[in-house]
């Protein structure tokens, strides 16, 4: 019994969040992978409003468990990006278009970058299967190097590239790598 971990799962507020945007992660995944013939243009705004929403929830997060979660300000940053980029985006269809490869690279690399710093957190409670987010992290952060540096591979492959790395987030959000002290399943207060 670790007396921090155990504290820090079971005053987490408002644990239901990352299992929100989890769930709207793998569904728009699916969506995504089922439907590859849907335009370019449906796909810039699905995922501009996707951004944009996925803001909302971790500035909510971010605010609910400022005592909480040590890594609170990367949330609240990354929910502020996420919530200004969704809607330039969904303001400018035409530009989102153009430029999807590279704003879906950079989001790749924020979260990236978010998983390997929550990695190290985990690591300091002595949780396990921190590894895998740092793994996630790396790759993520790999594959948006890719991406920035030949946009070309993206554009051919957006559609399932973007659906595949949405489901990880999804289910990595929604605990599929069972670690107990955030994922939205494992983080419910107990009674």
């Amino acid at each position: 019994m670790n007396p921090i971990t155990d504290n820090y799962k079971y005053e987490m507020k408002h644990w239901w969040l990352p299992l929100v945007v989890g769930v709207l992660y793998v569904l728009f995944a699916i969506f995504l992978m089922f439907t590859p013939i849907t335009s370019y243009i449906a796909l810039s705004i699905l995922f501009s409003v996707s951004i944009f929403v996925g803001g909302i929830f971790e500035i909510i997060f971010a605010f609910n468990n400022k005592g909480k979660v040590s890594n609170w300000g990367w949330y609240l940053a990354l929910g502020i990006i996420d919530i200004i980029l969704g809607i330039h985006l969904m303001i400018n269809p035409g530009l989102s278009m153009a430029v999807l490869s590279y704003v879906a690279a950079f989001w790749i690399l924020f979260r990236g970058v978010n998983f390997i710093t929550f990695a190290f957190d985990l690591k300091k409670l002595s949780a396990g299967n921190w590894g895998w987010f740092l793994a996630f992290g790396i790759i993520f952060i790999l594959c948006s190097l890719l991406f920035i540096w030949r946009p070309v591979i993206e554009a051919l492959s957006i559609v399932y590239i973007v659906a595949y790395i949405l489901m990880a987030v999804g289910i990595i959000l929604n605990g599929g790598w069972n670690y107990p002290d955030y994922a939205g399943f494992r983080t419910k207060k107990n009674p």
